[in-house]
């Protein structure tokens, strides 16, 4: 009985991930399907996100944090004028608070350079358009992100992306689990 419990919660788990986007609590969002952002800003304390998917449009969402699904293709575009944004790594640690509030505590221009995704270029989005990231993350791209304006002064515009593995993943290892529980009888 145990065992068609453990697996009832799996498949629960695992279907979920296909909503296209989910509020998963406060300033938290889950986007496992393919999706456009558009970065405005509001002053220099966040960057406000627009995208349209499957289940409707989410307008000026302040610095949210966004739980990003290996496999899909995401589009970061800079539509109003200033504020560059980009990409971080895990490696950047002065960064403090939750999701929808995360603030840099420093303002070392070589660390958010070092800790930017490489190649560089292909990691930051200047304002006004024209150089949108486009990112595919991979499943050796599972992990913790940072996004912030790279003036470095601007440490209120700053969030989290958790990116996490694509659903196949998630059957591959149902399928292992039904495997095992099969062996045990």
């Amino acid at each position: 009985m145990k065992s068609c419990l453990l697996c009832a919660m799996l498949i629960v788990a695992c279907t979920k991930i296909h909503a296209a986007t989910t509020l998963l609590s406060d300033s938290r969002y889950s986007v496992d399907a393919s999706v456009d952002f558009s970065l405005t800003n509001q002053g220099a304390s966040n960057f406000l996100f627009t995208w349209n998917d499957t289940n409707g449009t989410f307008s000026n969402v302040a610095d949210p944090t966004l739980v990003l699904t290996a496999g899909q293709t995401y589009t970061f575009e800079r539509v109003s004028s200033l504020h560059p944004f980009i990409i971080m790594d895990s490696s950047y640690a002065f960064i403090a608070g939750s999701d929808g509030e995360y603030v840099r505590t420093s303002s070392s221009a070589v660390a958010m350079s070092d800790a930017t995704l490489t190649p560089v270029a292909d990691f930051t989005s200047d304002p006004g358009g024209g150089d949108p990231i486009t990112w595919t993350p991979g499943v050796s791209d599972v992990g913790t992100y940072w996004y912030t304006c790279e003036v470095t002064g601007h440490g209120g515009m700053t969030g989290r992306i958790d990116v996490i593995p694509e659903p196949s993943t998630c059957l591959l290892g149902f399928i292992g689990l039904a495997s095992l529980m099969r062996r045990r009888r």
